[in-house]
């Protein structure tokens, strides 16, 4: 029996459809009320809290990589790869977003740590002024001192959260009205609201993730180099210090290894940086196969190298990775158009009998490095307190010779050269002197060595040409008639477009003619003569210039070399000269020497000639001229134009 539609109505009674709209109002209120106090008391201060630690750890890990940059810091260094850094950093966006992560940052430097002139330390860029963005100050330190060097103060745009922020309050808004509306609706915006929330979470995630995989690649740009994939200097220092502490704890033995590729330089001119880069990524990959598993190697910088062994036994453990390090580089490097040769010279210092802190034992084993380099190359050797002395002098040296040439505490000297033809002096050579208040003179070869590691020889090649033009200016006005005065130059002068570059511009407002002053260089400079170095002394030697290789047999001679270089004479070692009269194979050295040189129309001169024998000798074999003290020991430019210089006829 079917109902009727009076018995249906009273089925939906008003009492129960007013109770099921209050239950169902109320649940839904329920729902809407606990969305809200998760969202205000838990969520919300979670996603903050999140965002801001994520800010703080993105901004220290920028700040690190700005301190390896702050390391090696001096009065001269140019700063702007730090302000790159951290214009560089304004650029990175949100991946969600597109939004800039950041909106100002600002570095405050320690004029006490760093009491350099820079045109630009202390600086802000962007909006440093933000009220709403998360702010951090991150210390960067010198790990030389441990002083604070600088304040890195970041200042991040809230993006990290704010989006999260605006689309659940529009899903609020959205759910009220919807209660207002049709309370059905609260239930699917719950649901709505739970997926954001979710799906955000997730997100959320995701950006973290990206976020600490910049922080990794920023902490490896911080402590690795990036061309040969080793621990950097700032990384060495670090791990340095806690090794010599496990090594005292232990009272064992650490020894630390500088190195460098010998004759680096050349490489890199001769056949390009590219194969240069390549050589020190082989180079890096063979030394670090033959190094044990808890030792550190390290790229110093340049061509340098560092490793630390600590907990050794004994020095002969040292001594066996040396060798294996030399030998390593005894197969031949092939590089990208090319194959080469090349060594190594390891110097070593040991804690404790060297140091006992990171810096001093560094600098101990690069003085051994030296050493090395001075007996030869391809070896190693030991630090011992000879060379502390060295240093000591090295120093005192380098700090009155610059004071010297500043107050003039410099002289020249001139030593005549004699043809042995005619008897006549038609030429001098310049020798620089260093005269004390006790009447000594400082040894030329010291001081010369000590300026040549140093930008005080190009300096010092400067006074002496300018010293020689006021010279022969000055025995002119006197009335002599002056002689070609040879200078000896340095290899360095030869760099970065130093003297001998300027040498024709300096003779031509000095009002002196080319042929009036020569050049001495010496055999080493042959090793560096690439084009650059041929076309600069080509255009010395069409001006008229006398150019001629000084000391010549003692270091690479090498008759291509001859065949290249525009020169005009060669100076036989006095080495030789000395000897000859006793020794047979000095003789044929000086007869060689003299033969080869006239076959390429070169002048010879015999150097060191102390008697008459020699002077017999050296005219015998045919040199050209002789210089020494049999003619004259060098005399001060008074003594010199007195005795060998003659008045001009008036």
């Amino acid at each position: 029996m079917s109902k009727s539609k009076k018995d249906i109505l009273q089925g939906f009674s008003p009492s129960m459809d007013y109770r099921s709209m209050l239950l169902f109002i109320g649940v839904g209120l329920i729902i809407i009320g606990l969305t809200l106090w998760n969202w205000h008391y838990d969520l919300r201060p979670r996603l903050v809290n999140e965002a801001e630690s994520n800010a703080r750890i993105l901004a220290a890990s920028h700040a690190r990589a700005i301190e390896s940059q702050f390391q090696n810091i001096s009065g001269s260094t140019d700063i702007s790869v730090i302000h790159n850094s951290i214009n560089e950093m304004l650029l990175i966006n949100d991946p969600s977003s597109g939004e800039t992560l950041y909106r100002g940052i600002a570095l405050e430097v320690d004029y006490d740590v760093f009491p350099a002139n820079y045109d630009m330390v202390n600086i802000d860029v962007g909006d440093t002024n933000c009220s709403a963005c998360i702010n951090s100050e991150n210390p960067i330190y010198n790990y030389k001192t441990g002083e604070l060097a600088a304040i890195l103060k970041i200042y991040a745009n809230p993006v990290f959260y704010q989006h999260l922020v605006d689309d659940i309050v529009d899903d609020l808004a959205l759910m009220l009205g919807g209660v207002i509306i049709v309370l059905v609706l609260a239930w699917l915006t719950s649901n709505r609201l739970l997926y954001n929330l979710r799906e955000r979470e997730k997100s959320l995630l995701i950006e973290v993730a990206e976020r600490r995989s910049v922080e990794d690649r920023l902490q490896q740009i911080a402590t690795y180099d990036q061309l040969t994939n080793l621990p950097n200097r700032y990384l060495l220092q670090a791990d340095f210090t806690r090794k010599l502490e496990e090594t005292a704890r232990n009272r064992k033995m650490l020894a630390t290894l500088f190195f460098d590729i010998d004759h680096f330089k050349q490489i890199n001119d001769m056949h390009g940086h590219e194969a240069g880069d390549a050589l020190l990524r082989e180079a890096a990959g063979r030394v670090s196969d033959v190094t044990r598993n808890y030792d550190l190697l390290a790229r110093f910088g340049g061509d340098e190298f560092v490793m630390i062994m600590s907990n050794v036994e004994n020095r002969a453990d040292v001594i066996y990775v040396a060798e294996k390090i030399i030998s390593s580089f005894n197969k031949v490097f092939s590089l990208h158009d090319a194959e080469v040769t090349v060594t190594t010279s390891i110097g070593i210092s040991v804690f404790p009998e060297d140091g006992d802190d990171p810096s001093e034992l560094l600098k101990n084993a690069d003085l051994a490095m030296y050493r090395a380099k001075a007996d030869g190359r391809n070896g190693y050797q030991f630090f011992n307190a000879e060379m502390n002395l060295e240093l000591q002098y090295s120093q005192w040296v380098e700090t009155n010779l610059r004071e010297a040439l500043n107050n003039n505490g410099l002289e020249l000297h001139y030593q005549p050269q004699v043809n042995l033809d005619n008897g006549k002096v038609e030429s001098c050579e310049a020798l620089i002197r260093w005269p004390q208040g006790s009447g000594d003179n400082v040894n030329p070869a010291d001081f010369i060595r000590i300026a040549e590691r140093s930008a005080l020889i190009n300096d010092i090649s400067h006074w002496v040409l300018q010293e020689t033009c006021r010279q022969i200016h000055e025995w002119t006005d006197a009335g002599y008639q002056t002689v070609r005065v040879d200078i000896n130059l340095s290899g360095k002068d030869f760099v970065d477009k130093g003297v001998l570059y300027n040498f024709l511009q300096i003779l031509r407002r000095q009002n002196l003619q080319p042929h009036q002053i020569g050049v001495e260089i010496t055999e080493n400079i042959l090793l560096e003569s690439t084009e650059q170095v041929i076309k600069a002394l080509t255009l010395l030697h069409n001006a008229g210039v006398h150019i001629s290789i000084d000391d010549f047999g003692t270091g690479f001679s090498s008759l291509n070399y001859i065949k290249q270089l525009p020169l005009s004479g060669i100076k036989i070692d006095q080495s030789f000269v000395h000897e000859a009269p006793s020794n047979k194979d000095d003789l044929v050295i000086i007869q060689a020497i003299t033969l080869v040189g006239h076959g390429f129309g070169l002048d010879i001169v015999a150097e060191g000639v102390e008697t008459e024998w020699h002077e017999s000798l050296c005219k015998g074999v045919g040199c050209n001229t002789m210089q020494g003290v049999y003619v004259s020991e060098p005399l001060s430019a008074k003594a010199f134009a007195s005795k060998f210089l003659k008045r001009s006829k008036t």
